[in-house]
């Protein structure tokens, strides 16, 4: 009977002994990281380089617990540049992708007329109401999908240290293959993604001239995709893409940009 107590003691201190190795130590250390349980791998890795220094193990840990305590003063760093300076720190980018669609946006510019429908001999256009003017962005859309829905762009101004909407754009095509397929009377395949890959939209949104001399504007696209396809044969075009549920916020704060929503353009940003 003692005899089995002890060889039950032995047991238990071998599988103690077996888990406290430095492989098996780097190894949870490992995983509680993939985990995001930050403070507990960096624990076990200070414990692996103290109880077992000079092993390969021991070197390896160092060098992670290096790169975590790194990676978390980039963090701070950049947490404390948005609080000092908000909306400034904010960078544009001009390509981007939300959800199954690639967007690269080739310009965004205010106009007094926005144009779209170009096909051939004529094109079709909307003209700033007195006061007012068009904000205008170019973009080309990119899905592997044959229906994707494309993402709401929209238009805010800065105020009071938060963004208010002012709108939302919308889609129009750039260009038909003749007047006959933007008639509706046959397919146009270049406007449609179960043919092509790749389609250029017009999107325009009318806003003040107030609000843009006198405001810093920004364009953001939220990472949503919203806009359906729709048809209507005896509409021209008889395609467009129509919103539905994309719930855009009326306000925005910088920590909106963290995830739901991506910069394209400011206008005025020495306004900020």
């Amino acid at each position: 009977m003692i005899n089995s107590k002890l060889n039950l003691t032995n047991v238990k201190r071998t599988v103690e002994d077996l888990s406290n190795t430095p492989q098996m130590r780097l190894t949870t250390a490992l995983k509680l990281r993939e985990e995001n349980n930050v403070e507990q791998a960096k624990s076990e890795l200070r414990t692996l380089i103290e109880k077992f220094s000079g092993t390969d193990e021991a070197k390896k840990a160092s060098q992670i617990l290096k790169e975590i305590e790194e990676s978390e003063r980039k963090k701070k760093e950049e947490a404390e540049k948005k609080r000092l300076l908000g909306f400034k720190a904010l960078k544009e980018t001009s390509t981007t992708k939300v959800g199954e669609v690639s967007l690269k946006f080739t310009s965004i510019n205010s106009v007094s007329q926005w144009n779209f429908d170009d096909y051939g001999s004529e094109y079709r256009l909307r003209k700033a109401e007195r006061g007012n003017i068009y904000i205008n962005a170019k973009v080309a859309i990119s899905a592997d999908n044959k229906d994707p829905n494309l993402p709401p762009i929209s238009v805010y101004k800065a105020e009071n240290g938060e963004l208010r909407l002012l709108g939302t754009m919308g889609y129009e095509f750039v260009r038909w293959k003749d007047y006959g397929s933007y008639l509706g009377n046959y397919a146009d395949y270049g406007n449609d993604f179960s043919h092509t890959k790749t389609i250029s939209f017009s999107c325009g949104l009318q806003i003040t001239q107030n609000d843009l001399d006198n405001n810093a504007i920004f364009v953001v696209v939220k990472n949503q995709n919203c806009f359906y396809r729709s048809t209507d044969r005896f509409s021209n075009p008889p395609v467009k893409y129509k919103e539905s549920g994309c719930n855009v916020k009326n306000k925005l704060t910088v920590d909106d940009f963290d995830n739901d929503y991506i910069l394209l353009k400011v206008f005025n940003r020495n306004k900020l």
